[in-house]
């Protein structure tokens, strides 16, 4: 018995060793993930969203009669360019655009809570996107499908006047977009977990973003680390729109 406890004790401190170990390389795969995301995030940001009331004048409507359809509808734009109308539109969206750009209440973005799991289609995709550099897919990080919780406090954005909410705070779906604010909302979006080959070089994720009911894009993000080991945006494929 004397024997057999000494070996018991050293059995049970290294079944905690290698518990705590794992436990580490697990969250340390965790805020890796975090990591990318959080830095990744500005420039997934500026190629998703744009400031709606920054947009330019769009065609008239009469590009929608039965005088034009898509096989010349780049000649009857360039027909309205020319045109005293397009030239009175432009000019207000340019001292609008000056004013906006003057004005100073924020621009709020509404952030889904968590980051939900990848999809299956991801792991094609990502596999088919970046073919040339033969990447090789861990089995074991496909299935890591917990969410994890956004620290909206480590979210960054290029445009100065742009703060982060949470969507729990707010309606849920279509009286979201019915309730009235005493602020501006510019957009709702929300993300999927970063799906990363072997070497943690290459990855993909989903975003979308919503500006209304019925005004909404869904999005691939293929990201990838360049020569200076930084995360950068590599091609961004619009998946779903409405």
């Amino acid at each position: 018995m004397r024997k057999t406890l000494p070996i018991i004790i050293s059995t049970l401190v290294l079944t905690l060793i290698f518990w705590n170990y794992n436990e580490e390389k697990i969250l340390s795969e965790t805020e890796f993930e975090q990591a990318v995301f959080y830095e990744i995030f500005p420039a997934i940001l500026d190629s998703i969203y744009f400031y709606k009331r920054m947009t330019p004048p769009p065609p008239p409507e009469f590009f929608d009669t039965k005088e034009y359809d898509n096989s010349n509808l780049d000649k009857a734009i360039e027909g309205y360019k020319k045109t005293d109308k397009f030239k009175r539109d432009i000019n207000n969206w340019k001292k609008k655009k000056n004013s906006l750009n003057r004005d100073k209440p924020l621009i709020y973005l509404v952030v889904s809570d968590s980051i939900t799991r990848f999809e299956k289609a991801d792991v094609y995709a990502l596999v088919k996107h970046f073919k040339n550099q033969n990447i090789v897919l861990d089995s074991k990080k496909i299935e890591l499908n917990n969410d994890f919780k956004i620290d909206i406090n480590r979210l960054k954005a290029n445009n100065k006047k742009i703060e982060f909410k949470y969507q729990s705070e707010f309606p849920k779906e279509r009286e979201f977009w019915r309730t009235e604010y005493d602020f501006y909302i510019g957009a709702k979006i929300e993300f999927s977990r970063i799906l990363f080959d072997k070497t943690k070089t290459y990855g993909v994720l989903n975003g979308g973003f919503g500006m209304g009911i019925l005004n909404g894009y869904e999005f691939r993000i293929f990201i990838r680390k360049n020569k200076n080991d930084e995360w950068v945006l590599d091609k961004l494929i619009r998946t779903w729109m409405s």
